[in-house]
């Protein structure tokens, strides 16, 4: 029966649903519906995550390990569980996610704004969308202006606002 189906499949810890979407085509459906999210939240089965921004090593030795790391990546702590998860890379920054961006977690998304490019270490107006449904990076639509070191907000509705900070010359913006 699909709805037995459905009510163990949200009792299911996110960290198996990807392998779960490959036992067959409805569950594949089903775990990629934005709705299969919200019932997760409606029952209380849903997870919450701490996300952490980490440095990613470089090196093999103890003691270069930590040296001179410019890299950092997105992992998700799940206290529940007590269990660690890297992020994918985003595909234009397969070495590490963007310095001094910004991340919000709106509509089952983890959004990240703006930054500097960790190799051209130029300021940027990036928006990145890592979509938890399909586990996947993609880009969202810039922002109007590059900067850096800014303030952001999220409100109830899920719009985010950005104001402040710098732009490519280092010049502080009084722009909303």
């Amino acid at each position: 029966d699909d709805e037995i189906g459905r009510e163990c499949l949200l009792k299911v810890s996110y960290n198996s649903h990807d392998k779960l979407k490959a036992v067959c085509r409805s569950w594949e459906a089903m775990l990629s519906s934005p709705q299969f999210y919200e019932d997760r939240k409606i029952s209380g089965t849903s997870e919450q995550f701490i996300c952490l921004i980490q440095a990613i090593p470089k090196g093999n030795s103890a003691d270069d390990k930590w040296q001179a790391t410019r890299a950092y990546g997105l992992t998700l702590y799940d206290p529940l569980q007590g269990a660690w998860d890297r992020l994918p890379s985003i595909p234009e920054f397969p070495d590490g996610i963007p310095l001094f961006c910004e991340c919000f977690w709106v509509d089952q998304k983890l959004v990240m704004i703006g930054g500097w490019n960790p190799s051209r270490w130029e300021a940027m107006n990036s928006v990145f969308i890592y979509d938890f449904t399909s586990g996947k990076w993609r880009r969202g639509a810039d922002m109007e202006r590059i900067r850096s070191f800014f303030a952001c907000a999220v409100s109830p509705s899920g719009l985010i606002y950005v104001a402040g900070g710098h732009e490519n010359n280092k010049n502080a913006l009084r722009t909303c």
